[in-house]
């Protein structure tokens, strides 16, 4: 997954939402990660370079990929200007990287499905400037809603049919 993650990063990175090195590579390893998880075969059922625009997953999920050593204090985080577009269902996942790694990302590295949210308890979130660490935080207002109070993933096959029909 790394390896295939670092080849396609040059080509869907977004400067303009990223904040770290490792933004891209982790977001395009919680694609893989949902889609492995969600099909049983990320390889083909990603969609990666090819839903630029559009939601992460099937035109109806759109994953949410943060790279921080897991801890339950963590957020599913919304920029302000994409809340404004709605997809149906958000997942957060986590790419736990080692405490003081400098958020590098190597083999064997876990990936976290922590819950998932409608876009309607992203639109009624908290809405706040996003810390980068350091004191400092970024130019644009996020959405926030603590992973411990996302829906668990248990439930997401039964919302994602409800909105996009079985299979």
């Amino acid at each position: 997954m790394l390896e295939e993650a670092a080849r396609l990063a040059p080509t869907v990175r977004v400067a303009r939402t990223q904040e770290s090195e490792v933004d891209t590579l982790g977001g395009i390893l919680g694609e893989f990660a949902f889609a492995e998880w969600f099909t049983g075969d990320w390889r083909s059922a990603h969609e990666v370079g090819r839903n630029k625009g559009h939601a992460d997953f099937r035109g109806v999920v759109e994953v949410k990929a943060s790279v921080y050593p897991f801890r339950e204090t963590l957020h599913l985080v919304v920029r302000e200007d994409y809340g404004g577009k709605p997809k149906p269902l958000y997942v957060q996942v986590i790419v736990s990287t080692d405490p003081g790694s400098k958020k590098s990302i190597v083999p064997g590295t876990r990936a976290i499905l922590c819950g998932y949210a409608y876009h309607e308890d992203v639109a009624a979130a908290k809405l706040m400037p996003m810390p980068m660490g350091g004191g400092r935080f970024t130019r644009y207002r996020t959405f926030q809603i603590p992973i411990r109070q996302l829906r668990p993933m248990g439930g997401f096959q039964e919302a994602y049919e409800a909105i996009s029909g079985p299979g």
